[in-house]
C-alpha cells in the first residue's frame, strides 16, 4: 500500500512538473515567439543573407521602394531614390539596424502567433507605407551634392516625416564591395540614420535655447541692449570671441546677426541651472520612439561649467550635443504655439487580407507655453526677413536659424539651417546639417530652400 501510494505522488510530481515545462514554454513562444521566428537562422527567411519572403514597401504615393519578386528583393528602378531611401529602407543583412527591413521584419514576413509565417507558408505578403516622399527625398539627397550630412522635413501638425535623408549612402541594389574596407573615410556613418540618431554641436542654432530661456528669465531682455567689440570677456577672464563687430544692438539684432557677445553674456545671466532646464525642456537631452527607434539623447551638461564655458554653451559650443530630429521637433513646437508633436515616418502595415498589423501615429507634448512660443516664432521670423533674406525662400515664408558649429582641429564647421514655414497651408519643419560644410547661411540654407521650393509645388 505505502508502495501505491509513493508512486502516485512520484506521478502526480512527474505531471506537476511536465504541466509547469509546458506552462514556461507557451509563455515563451507567445512572449519571444517572433524574435524566436525572425533570427537569421532560419533558413526558411533568409537565404544568401537575402530576405526571402519580406513584402511590399512604398512611399506615400504609392511609389515601390522594396518588394518580393521570384524569391529575390528588388528595389525602385530609380537610383537616385535607392540611395535617398538607404537608412530607411535598410538592407537584408540588417548592418542598417534602423532601417524598416530591420524594425518591421516580423509584419513583413507576416509573422503571426497562430500561422508562424504567414507569407512564407501561403504565399500572402504584408505592405509597408512610409509616409516619406520618394521623389523629395532624392531631390534632398542631389541637393547635398555628395557631402555628408542629414535633411529632414516634417509636418509639424500631423508629425509625418515627408523628407528623410543621410549621407553618405549607397545603391542598395549595387553594394560596393569595398565598403567595410575603404581607408578613405568616405563611407562614415553609411549604416547610420543621422536624422534620428546622430548627434552633432549645434552651434547658434543654440541660440533659440538661450533666447527661449532669456525671454523667461529676464524681464527686460526684449528692450536690453549689447555692445559688441568683436568678444566678450567672461568674469572668470575667458573670452568668447564674436564672428564680427555689431557694436550696439538690440536683443532682436542679436539673434539676427547671430552675435556670440551678446548671446555669452545672456547665458551667464541666465545661470547654468535655468539654461539647462530650458534646453531639457524643450527636448533637446531626451530620447523619444519613432516608429520603433529610439532617437538618439542629446548632452547638456552644465554642471561643472565656469562662466567661459557657460559663456560658449550659450551659443552652442562647449560640451553641447543635440540630435537633428530633435531640433526639427524644437522648431515645430515653436510653430505649433509650444506644443511638439512627434515625428513618425511609417504610415502603416497592411496584410493583403486587410488585416492591420501597424498602424502609424503620433503624441505630442508641451515644450514651451504660448507666449514664449510666439515670440520666439517672431524672432526667428526677423532672422529669415531681415538677414538671411526672404527673397532666397520666395514665398516660403520661413523662420529659422543657421548654425555654424565649430567642431576643433583643422576641420571646417558643421553648417546648420533649422526652422519652420509660418504659412497654415504649409505645415513643415526642417532641419539640415552638413558635416563640415562651413556656413550655415552659405552651405545649409540653400538645401532646405530647393527642397521647400520644390515641395511647395505640390503640397
Amino acid at each position: 500500500m505505502r508502495i501505491t501510494i509513493n508512486r502516485s505522488k512520484m506521478l502526480y510530481l512527474l505531471v506537476i512538473a511536465f504541466m509547469g515545462g509546458l506552462t514556461i514554454l507557451l509563455v515563451s513562444l507567445f512572449a519571444n515567439g517572433r524574435t524566436y521566428a525572425m533570427h537569421t537562422a532560419n533558413r526558411h527567411l533568409y537565404g544568401s543573407s537575402a530576405v526571402e519572403s519580406f513584402g511590399l514597401i512604398e512611399d506615400r504615393n504609392g511609389v515601390m521602394l522594396a518588394d518580393t519578386k521570384n524569391k529575390k528583393r528588388v528595389y525602385s528602378s530609380d537610383q537616385g531614390i535607392r540611395r535617398a531611401l538607404l537608412q530607411t529602407i535598410g538592407d537584408t543583412s540588417f548592418y542598417i539596424s534602423s532601417g524598416v527591413h530591420n524594425t518591421f521584419k516580423s509584419e513583413l514576413t507576416g509573422f503571426n502567433m497562430i500561422w508562424g509565417i504567414n507569407s512564407a507558408a501561403s504565399g500572402s505578403k504584408s505592405n509597408l507605407k512610409l509616409t516619406l516622399d520618394a521623389k523629395l527625398c532624392k531631390t534632398a539627397l542631389n541637393a547635398l551634392e555628395g557631402q555628408k550630412g542629414t535633411v529632414g522635413v516634417y509636418n509639424y501638425k500631423t508629425g509625418e516625416v515627408i523628407v528623410m535623408v543621410s549621407s553618405p549612402t549607397y545603391d542598395i541594389s549595387n553594394k560596393p564591395s569595398d565598403i567595410n574596407t575603404d581607408k578613405s573615410r568616405k563611407y562614415d556613418g553609411v549604416y547610420l540614420n543621422k536624422l534620428l540618431s546622430g548627434v552633432y554641436v549645434p552651434g547658434s542654432v543654440f541660440k533659440t535655447v538661450t533666447a527661449a530661456a532669456a525671454i523667461e528669465n529676464i524681464p527686460d531682455v526684449m528692450t536690453r541692449k549689447f555692445n559688441c567689440a568683436g568678444q566678450y570677456k567672461a568674469p572668470d577672464g575667458g573670452v568668447i570671441k564674436c564672428m564680427g563687430t555689431h557694436g550696439t544692438i538690440s536683443f532682436e539684432k542679436a539673434l539676427n546677426v547671430s552675435c556670440n557677445s551678446a548671446f555669452a553674456q545672456l547665458a551667464i545671466e541666465i545661470g547654468k541651472e535655468k539654461l539647462q532646464k530650458t534646453a531639457e525642456k524643450m527636448g533637446l537631452t531626451q530620447s523619444f520612439v519613432c516608429d520603433r527607434v529610439n532617437t538618439a539623447k542629446g548632452n547638456v551638461d552644465l554642471s561643472e561649467a565656469g562662466p567661459a564655458s557657460l559663456g560658449w554653451a550659450g551659443i552652442g559650443q562647449h560640451t553641447i550635443l543635440v540630435s537633428p530630429v530633435a531640433v526639427m521637433r524644437m522648431m515645430g513646437a515653436i510653430a505649433n504655439g509650444g506644443k511638439a508633436v512627434n515625428p513618425y515616418f511609417v504610415e502603416s502595415v497592411i496584410q493583403n487580407d486587410g488585416t492591420v498589423l501597424y498602424k502609424g501615429g503620433s503624441r505630442s507634448e508641451k515644450l514651451l507655453n504660448v507666449t514664449t512660443a510666439n515670440t520666439l516664432k517672431s524672432l526667428l521670423r526677423s532672422n529669415v526677413k531681415n538677414y538671411y533674406g526672404d527673397s532666397r525662400f520666395k514665398g516660403l515664408e520661413l523662420c529659422a536659424k543657421t548654425g555654424t558649429a565649430e567642431v576643433g582641429g583643422e576641420k571646417s564647421p558643421h553648417a546648420w539651417f533649422a526652422g519652420f514655414s509660418q504659412r497654415e497651408d504649409f505645415p513643415y519643419a526642417f532641419v539640415c546639417i552638413v558635416e563640415n560644410g562651413g556656413s550655415g547661411s552659405g552651405t545649409a540654407a540653400p538645401i532646405i530652400s530647393r527642397v521647400l521650393r520644390e515641395m511647395d509645388k505640390t503640397y
